[in-house]
């Protein structure tokens, strides 16, 4: 049975640094009866468990009082453990400040020292100005409003008042638009991070239907900085999902020039230069343009140094899983293949020492590259292996692209490897899975059907009209913008060629590109 109901506290405990960790011990100890503290005595106990056993802990502490009521015990130590994390964050970041200076407003003016209290309200709204925290400036307007109504308005006047309602007015406007914004946002990403980019005509209505909102049609200098931001973000990702990547390059660069411009204003939000540049290199790379995609990598790569970003766990895994998905696919695109397959060991140690943490759509990316990398190497059964264990995670993420080429690519290996009793089940599995989740897409259906007639035949020479066929069928299908997205996952006429001519696909898409370049 899984503790995760009742591990919260170790958890909490095991995201620590060791630097907080030492503050909440001085912290306890210096409130504490010396040589007998519960609550260290307990943190210390929980921090060295690398699981969490509670059975443990109560045979361990049987003598002390505290385990009569262990679920109130584990309370209180939590609680004490996020108030030092407050204390030891107080000052760390802009929303904490903001947090504090609001709430000691409220404790001056408790105390009738309303002169004090006008002026504290005066700097948390300069610093919520400074940095676009709109929550903030909103809580301290609100603070000027009770401080000008006391003693019947005796302290202000009507200028004063007029201020306060125009701030309050062009705050509600910005407000607004970010709030419209954002909800155009989820919806649009939603869809992405599900299905991939729009497969057939309704989709691509409804997208362009929310690119019909006003504040998405308006010059975007007439907004605000954070609902331009928003603006140029919406845009960027609703040409990504109809596959106009010149479209979506166009609006991540208007928005890398916005936070460059406002640095200050994002300064505590590195990781939207993270997630800009590397959109950037991948729309590079889809574009040819390889050199600009490598120049966005090593500047995502320098965002942590020139940024200042802390050196946490969640920079490190963000690195690590935006960082190495960005390089394999940048080297699949530019046809660097022995790049790409020369990070394999890295990729794969980094996702046994991640595990879990890293989020379903990033880990299963992974896996698929890793996979594909292998599988165009020739390196069949590792290629199986990989392709295994992502297609037993996609069942949340049913009709993203990499669902549906990981199991084209599923039934590729199961032929190469002559499995053939596998296949007829797996077929089934695919053509079902295309006719709920995605019925449009053609690139699938002729894998099942291709991957179905080559089992049926006996010799070679059997296969080369087939795969003839199926190789004038890629040409049309890439020139579909609704079938793109999947051949792009998957090279299928790469393979094709290189069971026509007894090469791995990987000696195919390399000539392929030393053609071109």
């Amino acid at each position: 049975m899984s503790n995760h109901g009742q591990d919260h506290l170790h958890r909490l405990i095991h995201a620590m640094t060791s630097t907080e960790k030492r503050y909440f011990k001085l912290h306890v100890g210096r409130n504490a009866d010396p040589g007998h503290n519960q609550q260290l005595m307990l943190f210390s106990a929980v921090a060295a468990m690398t699981t969490y056993d509670e059975a443990e802990l109560l045979q361990r502490f049987a003598g002390e009082a505290f385990t009569h009521r262990f679920a109130v015990t584990k309370r209180r130590l939590y609680e004490a453990v996020l108030r030092s994390l407050d204390a030891f964050h107080s000052g760390s970041s802009v929303d904490a400040r903001l947090a504090r200076s609001l709430h000691q407003v409220s404790i001056l003016y408790d105390k009738s020292l309303y002169e004090d209290a006008l002026k504290m309200t005066y700097g948390v709204a300069r610093l919520a100005r400074q940095y676009d925290r709109h929550p903030a400036l909103l809580a301290a307007l609100q603070w000027e409003r009770r401080l000008v109504e006391r003693d019947n308005y005796a302290h202000t006047d009507t200028d004063e008042v007029a201020r306060i309602n125009a701030e309050a007015l062009e705050l509600r406007t910005t407000l607004d638009h970010t709030d419209r914004l954002w909800n155009i946002k989820s919806h649009l990403f939603m869809e992405l991070y599900r299905h991939g980019q729009v497969r057939d005509a309704d989709a691509r209505q409804q997208v362009q239907q929310l690119l019909g909102d006003p504040l998405l049609v308006t010059d975007p200098a007439t907004l605000s900085i954070r609902p331009r931001f928003l603006h140029h973000h919406v845009r960027s990702a609703a040409a990504f999902a109809l596959g106009d990547a010149v479209q979506c390059r166009e609006q991540l660069l208007h928005n890398r020039a916005l936070l460059l411009a406002e640095r200050e204003r994002f300064a505590e939000e590195p990781n939207l230069m993270l997630a800009l540049l590397g959109n950037l290199a991948y729309v590079s790379a889809a574009l040819g343009q390889g050199a600009e995609a490598l120049a966005f990598l090593k500047e995502f790569r320098q965002v942590p140094a020139d940024w200042n970003m802390a050196e946490t766990d969640d920079l490190e895994l963000k690195l690590f899983t935006t960082s190495m998905s960005l390089e394999l696919s940048l080297y699949l695109s530019m046809g660097a293949l022995h790049r790409a397959d020369e990070l394999l060991p890295a990729v794969e140690r980094g996702l046994q020492r991640h595990g879990d943490r890293i989020g379903p759509l990033r880990r299963t990316g992974l896996q698929y590259l890793i996979a594909y990398v292998h599988f165009l190497f020739g390196r069949s059964v590792p290629a199986l292996r990989w392709t295994n264990t992502l297609l037993g995670e996609l069942r949340g993420q049913a009709g993203h692209d990499v669902s549906l080429a990981a199991r084209a690519l599923y039934l590729l290996l199961l032929l190469q490897l002559g499995k053939h009793d596998l296949l007829p089940y797996a077929i089934r599995n695919t053509e079902r899975f295309l006719k709920v989740h995605a019925a449009s897409i053609r690139s699938g259906r002729l894998i099942a059907t291709l991957v179905r007639t080559l089992a049926r035949c006996a010799r070679a020479e059997e296969e080369r009209p087939v795969l003839q066929d199926a190789l004038t069928q890629c040409g049309s299908l890439l020139q579909d913008p609704y079938e793109r997205g999947v051949l792009e996952q998957l090279d299928l006429r790469a393979w094709l060629e290189a069971r026509m001519t007894g090469r791995t696909p990987a000696e195919v898409i390399t000539t392929r590109h030393v053609a071109v370049n």
